[in-house]
């Protein structure tokens, strides 16, 4: 980047900057320069704050700083961003751009050399104050990521990342629903076939909604209880399945589907009249499919209301089915129903303690490191009788 600092002209009543650009001639495949000018404000405007307007389009326009070191905010776009990006879901791509505005915001004209730990600590810890905890965390690996890629790029000589820390994060409620809570939301759904099904499905296999929502009628099979998931729907874009197994990629998945779940589909089924294989399994009036924002409001909503719950979505009812099925398997089982790739996933953000369960497991562990001769109640009994032991 050549160094410069560009120049004012006053003309027409008005403050007018000037700056180069260096672009590369397609045709001769050589850097040449373009003159640039562009309106800073009216003449009355004093010379210094003219200049300071200058040098700030020269800051957002070339991403340096007044001194020409390179800001975050270039670094990110030019260096950081290409080299992640092609590893991005489209999905992907929408929410982390949405996340690193907040990076960016803050940092984006800070040259790279000025990024001080503290500086950015103090930020960590009066976001975590304001956001959620899954937002102060992007953050916080946001930033470790671009400055490692610096310092590894010999843009830094030191990584200012390197020790920051996760800041004490805002407690989140994970509701769950008990297995009546359950039962009674299903029931409320009796007399809507399609929607009685849906949840029965979810209720029993914990569906997400991208993938219930995208099923088509081809993708289940009545004979060996299964269903293919071969697609997802995520706002509004269809997308193949992918999972990364220790066979190597896959485009679809095979999940089990309990009698109960395969009964209702059947009924649903021979109800629903599909014309074509490639029909939804659950679709919206019109017979395209449903949107889990729409099914939310229209659905799910009143038919929580109906049952007595102050609150169901699709994340709830997966943690319910994830918190009640670790009383009849292990955490490897649980996973394989939610489908995730990390055991530890579904243990950290679906399965929650229940009291009944945690006494049970207790009981049974003392039980087997220190058998009991006597039930508690003789033990009461002797006591109040004055006998010694």
């Amino acid at each position: 980047m050549k160094r410069q600092d560009g120049y004012l002209t006053r003309k027409s009543g008005s403050w007018l900057g000037h700056y180069s650009v260096w672009i590369m001639d397609p045709a001769s495949g050589r850097k040449k320069r373009r003159q640039k000018c562009f309106k800073i404000g009216p003449a009355s405007m004093t010379k210094t704050a003219a200049k300071n307007k200058l040098r700030e389009r020269l800051v957002k326009e070339l991403g340096v700083t007044g001194d020409f070191r390179m800001t975050m905010g270039a670094f990110i776009e030019t260096q950081w961003k290409p080299m992640r990006e092609g590893t991005w879901r489209d999905s992907t791509k929408a929410v982390n751009r949405e996340l690193l505005k907040f990076v960016v915001d803050r940092f984006g004209t800070t040259a790279l050399e000025d990024m001080d730990t503290v500086e950015m600590q103090v930020w960590l810890n009066d976001l975590a104050s304001k956001k959620s905890g899954s937002l102060v965390r992007h953050c916080r690996n946001f930033l470790q990521s671009i400055l490692r890629e610096a310092t590894e790029r010999e843009f830094l000589r030191r990584d200012p990342g390197r020790m920051l820390r996760l800041p004490r994060l805002r407690p989140v409620a994970k509701p769950y629903l008990t297995v009546e809570q359950l039962t009674a939301l299903i029931e409320e759904a009796a007399c809507y076939p399609r929607d009685y099904t849906l949840l029965t499905v979810m209720a029993l296999a914990a569906f997400r909604p991208s993938e219930l929502f995208a099923l088509t009628w081809d993708c289940v099979d009545m004979v060996n209880n299964t269903i293919t998931i071969k697609q997802t729907v995520y706002r509004g874009q269809f997308r193949p399945f992918t999972k990364n197994t220790e066979e190597g990629d896959r485009d679809y998945l095979t999940a089990y589907l309990p009698e109960p779940a395969m009964m209702a589909l059947v009924l649903w089924c021979s109800e629903a009249k599909y014309n074509e294989p490639t029909d939804f399994v659950f679709p919206n009036s019109e017979g395209g499919y449903i949107t889990k924002e729409n099914y939310q409001k229209r659905v799910l909503n009143p038919l929580a209301k109906m049952a007595g719950i102050p609150k169901v979505n699709f994340q709830i009812l997966r943690r319910t089915v994830a918190t009640h099925a670790q009383q009849y398997g292990s955490p490897k089982d649980v996973s394989v129903i939610l489908r995730h790739k990390k055991v530890e996933t579904a243990q950290l953000h679906y399965v929650q303690a229940v009291t009944a369960t945690v006494k049970e497991t207790e009981n049974r562990l003392a039980e087997k490191i220190l058998p009991s001769r006597h039930t508690l109640p003789d033990i009461l009994r002797t006591l109040s009788s004055g006998h010694p032991r």
